[in-house]
């Protein structure tokens, strides 16, 4: 007995303790104009509204109606020059780009998506949009159901762990999110596979069942009166 404990404290003495595995980096991608379009002074990081163009960050409250009222010249004035975008494929629902493709300008940047009614998501998902289209190699895990509140997920509202996307149902989540990191993108994935994708979402992986199909292996369901 004595042999055994000793061995054990000689092992415990000797072993290197096991470092914690690193969180993986935080962070909410950004694209904004440093100039107020309407009063030209520094823009606050805390003042913007969400536009059909994009969003607009302003020195003050006040110029949010200003921006409304003439948009287009306000882009033009945030935004004086347009950077286009070859994008192969459609950084809404990540298909290749066809013929019936549609063109979006938001903030500066003049891209393609692949139908009319991924062109209305770009506009209303301006900041998702931008962060997939602008950084191609970022995975989307696209759950519709917060992994912090438990509520649905909110427009703009998300967070990109390491290399990956986690749509929140409000910035204020952000604090959660950065305390554990992994965990919430743990817990992201798992309501992922909870909800179907939305219409234009790319199909599930090969080794995942399709949405409303039996998983491999299990028989199909019996009818009644099915004697088979």
């Amino acid at each position: 007995m004595l042999r055994v404990l000793s061995v054990s404290l000689l092992l415990s003495l000797t072993l290197p303790a096991q470092e914690p595995v690193p969180q993986p980096a935080v962070r909410v991608p950004a694209f904004p104009n440093s100039t107020c379009p309407i009063m030209g002074k520094k823009v606050s990081a805390a003042l913007w509204i969400d536009t059909e163009m994009g969003r607009f960050w302003v020195c003050c409250r006040p110029c949010f109606k200003k921006v409304l009222a003439d948009l287009p010249n306000a882009h033009k004035s945030a935004y004086p020059s347009v950077s286009d975008v070859a994008n192969e494929r459609c950084p809404v629902s990540g298909a290749e780009i066809g013929e019936q493709h549609e063109v979006v300008v938001l903030q500066g940047y003049r891209f393609r998506v692949a139908s009319k009614q991924h062109a209305e998501t770009a506009r209303a998902e301006s900041q998702l949009v931008l962060a997939k289209l602008l950084e191609p190699e970022l995975e989307h895990v696209r759950n519709q159901t917060c992994p912090v509140t438990g509520e649905p997920v909110a427009k703009n509202a998300f967070a990109v762990i390491g290399t990956t996307i986690v749509q929140l149902s409000s910035p204020s989540c952000l604090a959660a999110v950065e305390a554990d990191p992994r965990g919430v993108l743990d817990k992201a994935r798992a309501l992922a596979k909870q909800t179907p994708p939305k219409q234009g979402d790319p199909p599930p992986k090969p080794d995942q069942p399709k949405p409303n199909e039996p998983k491999p292996n299990t028989p199909p369901k019996r009818e009644a009166g099915d004697r088979r």
